[in-house]
């Protein structure tokens, strides 16, 4: 899946968001954001454990590779917080002919 904030934040700042809005109380975060210069990466315990990366083009933060399993867990606070008219989607379906 991938997701577009129309907004002017840093990826920082959204990466955090997602990963606060995720964070049991009483438990260690399985979310966790690392700033990586331009870009910041969200390492989650989804089923398939994925990495996302979301980072910055233009006014637009964007984030890439995250598994269907944490789909909601990522748009409903992204549209909490910034609405719905400036989050967009695109679930994708990724098929390996290997």
């Amino acid at each position: 899946m991938l997701f577009t904030v129309i907004q002017k934040n840093s990826p920082m700042l959204v990466g955090e968001a997602i990963c606060k809005a995720n964070f049991v109380d009483g438990r260690k975060s399985s979310w966790i954001v690392k700033n990586e210069g331009d870009f910041c990466s969200i390492e989650n315990s989804c089923k398939n454990s994925s990495t996302e990366l979301v980072y910055s083009v233009g006014g637009s933060v964007i984030g890439v590779e995250i598994d269907d399993e944490c789909a909601s867990k990522v748009i409903e606070p992204l549209i909490d917080i910034y609405g719905f008219e400036k989050v967009k989607w695109l679930a994708t379906k990724y098929y390996s002919f290997i």
